[in-house]
């Protein structure tokens, strides 16, 4: 009898560390922060690689059995360092992204859980400065910078799969496809640009609601001005 009640108490003390691991949630609001490094295809670049930062927020909601809805909104920043004409120029870039999705999630056992992922980008507009060169019939071309927006939208779609490691680990890994393309306003032409991506992360359940993560990131882009994108990120989740 004894026994019986002492296994009966550790249960009761070890249900919610383990509910907070294995009982996936895709309920949740998310700040996210990552810094980048960009492959720089200048001819003579200035230095070798970009740097960028990012801000991003997400949200996602469960409506009906294992089917959610998703937005999410994010601000990024880089500078590049190149040389045009023999001239040293700095040109930065920010990219706002907003869009809006559903998903679908498949549990396997206690401690796994595929999802798939749908997303439209309603809105991607870049604001960034590129080289404007002058020619002179006297000495060399006047090198300088003019602002340019690139206004568009696209689609993505995700694979992903968490695992829960422990009582209150978390890995999350997911391989993402984005289509993306925009109107250059300055010029009247028009981009495309689709990009391939893979992020592994950990997640630390410091609550059954509030979680603090880590990523990396990798992908790989058809626009070459944008590709070689290498990225350390952290999150801050809170999971109803």
């Amino acid at each position: 009898m004894r026994t019986s009640l002492n296994l009966a108490t550790v249960a009761l003390i070890l249900l919610p560390a383990s509910v907070a691991a294995n009982d996936f949630s895709y309920t949740y609001i998310e700040a996210i922060a990552d810094a980048s490094k960009t492959r720089n295809t200048a001819d003579a670049p200035v230095e070798k690689d970009a740097d960028g930062n990012l801000l991003g927020f997400e949200a996602s909601w469960e409506i009906a059995g294992a089917f959610y809805v998703k937005g999410a909104w994010s601000r990024e920043t880089k500078d590049f360092a190149n040389e045009v004409a023999r001239t040293a120029l700095e040109l930065d870039s920010e990219q706002v992204v907003t869009s809006l999705g559903a998903g679908y999630h498949i549990e396997r056992g206690e401690r796994t859980s595929f999802y798939l992922e749908a997303a439209a980008i309603l809105e991607l507009e870049v604001d960034h400065s590129v080289p404007h060169v002058t020619p002179s019939r006297f000495g060399p071309p006047v090198v300088t910078t003019q602002d340019s927006t690139i206004d568009g939208d696209g689609y993505s779609a995700t694979l992903g799969i968490r695992r829960a490691v422990g009582s209150r680990w978390e890995m999350d890994s997911a391989l993402s496809r984005l289509h993306t393309s925009g109107d250059v306003l300055r010029t009247g032409d028009t981009l495309s640009d689709s990009e391939t991506l893979l992020r592994i992360g950990g997640r630390f359940y410091a609550t059954d609601g509030l979680s603090l993560g880590a990523f990396v990131s990798y992908s790989r882009h058809t626009d070459d001005n944008f590709d070689d994108i290498r990225k350390l990120g952290a999150t801050l989740r809170y999971s109803f």
